[in-house]
């Protein structure tokens, strides 16, 4: 992946709002465009997150679906048509991102994210977006996270409300992992997902939305903090709550 060093005349009046923050400057912005985004799953949380994180600069790209866009999808997929129908979800937002920023590189995986691919398929990106519907593949994004040493910020839509979790365990023995919050062998966990809890497409986008300002203010500030809560922001109320999280000494898969 190419790394830009210094800023041309387009970048810096393409990202003059960002570029005139004092907390991001050009040197934050080259921090953006040079990051490298693995979006596993492209529905309602993964085409949010990439279309505002492809707006903001950042030119590399993993996307992992291995679905085609369905009539029932366009409520809550950005970026998503009735043209698009019967199309392979990954081919039509790589398009669309390219449309935004020519200069994007995209590596397409068109199947489904697992074991035996799991560590093939993250090896070139710093950050990886769990932008799933299920809790095996999350367990199994948590796990090769974990032990390739990959920032993972993961989002998960229940009703109305929007889950979000930032993680970097293997860079300190005090922060904890996904499987620290939810253990996998845990019995009371609620399986379910958009299609039998329901979901509204406001909800679906601010899940995606607050994934892709996550990573922003992780390139642009990596401090620990954010790795120590988990937010929960409920859509219908509009009342955000940060609950705080511990490492579970006993988790197989950081411990």
């Amino acid at each position: 992946m190419k790394k830009v060093k210094t800023l041309n005349d387009h970048e810096l009046e393409k990202f003059s709002r960002q570029i005139i923050l004092e907390k991001i400057g050009e040197t934050g912005q080259l921090k953006i465009i040079n990051s490298s985004i693995l979006i596993v799953g492209c529905g309602g949380l993964g085409t949010s997150a990439a279309t505002y994180l492809s707006m903001s600069g950042i030119l590399n790209f993993g996307l992992v679906d291995f679905d085609k866009v369905t009539l029932s999808n366009l409520n809550r997929q950005l970026m998503y048509t009735e043209n698009d129908i019967g199309k392979k979800k990954i081919n039509v937002l790589g398009k669309k991102l390219k449309e935004i920023n020519s200069k994007i590189q995209i590596e397409f995986f068109d199947t489904k994210f697992g074991k035996k691919n799991s560590q093939e398929i993250l090896k070139n990106y710093k950050i990886v977006l769990d932008c799933t519907d299920n809790f095996p593949t999350r367990y199994e994004i948590n796990r090769t996270c974990h032990l390739n040493k990959k920032i993972l910020i993961s989002s998960a839509l229940h009703n109305y409300e929007v889950q979000l979790f930032a993680f970097k365990a293997w860079s300190n023995k005090n922060l904890p992992c996904y499987n620290c919050i939810f253990p996998q062998n845990k019995k009371d966990i609620p399986y379910g997902n958009c299609n039998d809890q329901g979901i509204i497409s406001s909800v679906a986008g601010i899940g995606g939305l607050l994934q892709a300002n996550m990573v922003l203010n992780i390139v642009t500030n990596a401090r620990d903090d954010k790795f120590k809560e988990f937010v929960i922001f409920n859509c219908e109320s509009n009342k955000s709550t940060n609950i705080k999280v511990k490492k579970d000494k006993r988790c197989k898969i950081c411990r």
